[in-house]
């Protein structure tokens, strides 16, 4: 039996938060060591990327995890958690400051790299692209938090707008929810991320030792992980599935590699992937 799934919809708020267009930071040793043992330079991680956009491949890139369009932060810590937290993949973001202003984008992914910073990514045309700096201000239309699948309480979402939703159209079949993915991947890929809250994180997967699971990968792309359960906090678990969104590129260092951004998981079979090559947001939410 299939029927089209359902959300809360209605109970969801709307909020506002905020968020400047961050530069890039390096610390004095600019430096950071591959897999490979040769040294490399981090670029890639705020600011902003001109020709690095969602739909192109996740991987190749002479950079470390580099975050695509527009990556933005705000300054003060409790306030870059709200907007980490409520920002969801599909809102609204509009330019409020600089040339620019009056623009809109979409938020694309969030990033997390670990214990330096957070970043909500926002996709812009390519006029407004050229316009932006870092410093103008943005204000995004949060919308999806507190999202519930009508009839199955064990599903849980993260980051997942009712935008991205009703594009994405998932199905209930018998008793489970049915996603459309490019891919499902084992959970022995997952590199940093595992043990953290799963409200606010993104997580890596490994490219070293694993290149074939991960070849053709795209920004954008919807991917599953079995075994693997992000409903409150992320690690293994046998039976579970979560699926996320690849928000940013891959990485030269062990451990790491490209982020992807938690939509939904849940512990116990109650999420089905169904392979979809076109499975990428940059189709569904017509970002161009």
């Amino acid at each position: 039996m299939t029927d089209h799934a359902r959300i809360n919809e209605e109970e969801l708020l709307v909020t506002a938060v905020v968020g400047d267009v961050t530069s890039p930071s390096m610390g004095s040793n600019p430096y950071e060591v591959g897999a490979d043992g040769v040294p490399a330079l981090p670029i890639g991680v705020g600011g902003i990327s001109y020709n690095v956009r969602v739909g192109m491949s996740a991987l190749g890139w002479a950079g470390d995890q580099v975050e695509p369009g527009v990556s933005l932060a705000n300054p003060v810590a409790a306030a870059n958690e709200a907007l980490n937290i409520f920002a969801c993949v599909g809102n609204r973001a509009i330019v409020r400051t600089g040339d620019a202003a009056g623009s809109e984008g979409v938020v694309v992914g969030k990033h997390e790299t670990f214990m330096a910073s957070k970043h909500v990514l926002v996709h812009l045309d390519a006029g407004p692209l050229e316009q932006v700096v870092p410093g103008d201000s943005f204000v995004v239309r949060a919308h999806g938090r507190g999202m519930q699948v009508q009839g199955l309480p064990q599903v849980a979402c993260h980051s997942l707008s009712p935008d991205l939703w009703n594009a994405w159209a998932p199905e209930i079949r018998d008793g489970r929810l049915a996603l459309r993915v490019t891919r499902v991947l084992p959970p022995e890929v997952v590199g940093m991320g595992s043990g953290r809250v799963s409200a606010t994180t993104s997580v890596a997967l490994q490219t070293e030792g694993d290149g074939e699971s991960l070849a053709g990968l795209r920004l954008g792309d919807l991917v599953a992980i079995r075994d693997w359960d992000a409903t409150y906090y992320t690690g293994f678990r046998e039976g579970a599935l979560t699926v996320g969104v690849v928000a940013c590129g891959d990485s030269p260092v062990l451990g790491n590699g490209p982020g992807v951004t938690l939509l939904t998981s849940a512990p116990d079979g109650r999420l089905i992937p169904e392979v979809d090559a076109d499975a990428n947001i940059a189709s569904m939410l017509a970002l161009r």
